[in-house]
């Protein structure tokens, strides 16, 4: 396909992931393993007509290791959502941020060590002006309580997971279609979370309706939506590539929450913006002869 098609797809599903953090602002009131839950729930259930409409192609071919794998790896996602919704009832929204948002470090580590990927020294320090733009945008609210630090760690073991769960869709996405790939990874993570909630919290299946609308729009735009552009791009794209354009995400955060509840973001964010805007520029720059 056409390099521009892959960033085009690339810079949709940023700005469709980019909602999440105001979905799960107006369901403010509801326990976070619930938000998930009923996140992962609705996504797998909007993805479920394109599985069944051709049942045979979609899951045709897939073997156990490669299901066991995916099995993992909707557990993984499970564990991010879980701990990074859980970490913005902690800390700050830039704190929690800024933490998740280090993980093409860990993408590119998984990388270098796990497979046979060359990253050239212009594509890491791409990554790392990225990244630098993040820290600005986050940096000026984060806060350092006991409370603030609970929520830190639950950022970084979402990091870790987003990590984990972007790479091996990298190498399991090259044998499995996207369809198929996202139905059982978003289908296992959604009944590992139920699992979640059971154990943790209380569920309900019984809320005012708005919070049902709230969910039902998580689940379709970030994650039916921009999730799986994602998951669609790891098959054609470097996983490092694919997290490294994942920290749009706080950058389309700002723009809906200025548009929605007039919040204006501080100079740092405008900063940021440019550092990051540059940096995944120059990585896509330095890896467009990558792009199958």
């Amino acid at each position: 396909m056409r390099k521009n098609q892959a960033y085009l797809i690339l810079f949709m599903a940023m700005l469709a992931v980019g909602w999440a953090a105001i979905f799960i602002r107006w369901c403010e009131g509801l326990h976070p393993l619930l938000i998930s839950f009923y996140r992962m729930s609705w996504a797998a259930l909007i993805i479920l007509p394109f599985s069944l409409s051709r049942p045979k192609k979609t899951f045709s071919g897939i073997k156990l290791r490669d299901l066991l794998i995916m099995l993992i790896v909707g557990l993984v996602l499970a564990l991010h959502f879980a701990s990074w919704i859980t970490s913005l009832f902690y800390t700050s929204v830039a704190s929690s941020t800024v933490i998740v948002t280090t993980q093409p470090i860990y993408v590119l580590i998984l990388t270098i060590i796990f497979t046979s990927e060359k990253v050239n020294k212009f594509s890491i320090f791409a990554i790392l002006l990225a990244l630098a733009g993040a820290v600005v945008v986050g940096w000026g609210d984060m806060q350092f309580t006991r409370d603030h630090i609970i929520g830190d760690l639950l950022a970084f073991v979402g990091a870790i997971c987003a990590a984990i769960y972007i790479f091996i869709g990298r190498i399991v996405r090259q044998r499995v279609e996207n369809t198929a790939y996202v139905q059982i990874v978003y289908g296992s993570s959604a009944i590992f979370l139920l699992f979640m909630v059971l154990i943790f919290a209380d569920f309900q299946i019984v809320f005012p309706v708005r919070f049902h609308i709230y969910m039902f729009l998580l689940g379709l735009v970030p994650t039916a939506f921009g999730h799986t552009l994602y998951n669609w791009a790891l098959k054609r794209i470097r996983a490092y590539i694919v997290g490294t354009s994942i920290l749009g995400e706080p950058l389309g955060a700002s723009f809906y929450a200025w548009l929605i509840f007039r919040e204006v973001p501080p100079f740092t964010t405008y900063i940021g913006a440019i550092l990051i805007f540059f940096g995944v520029a120059a990585l896509f720059y330095s890896e467009r002869k990558n792009i199958s």
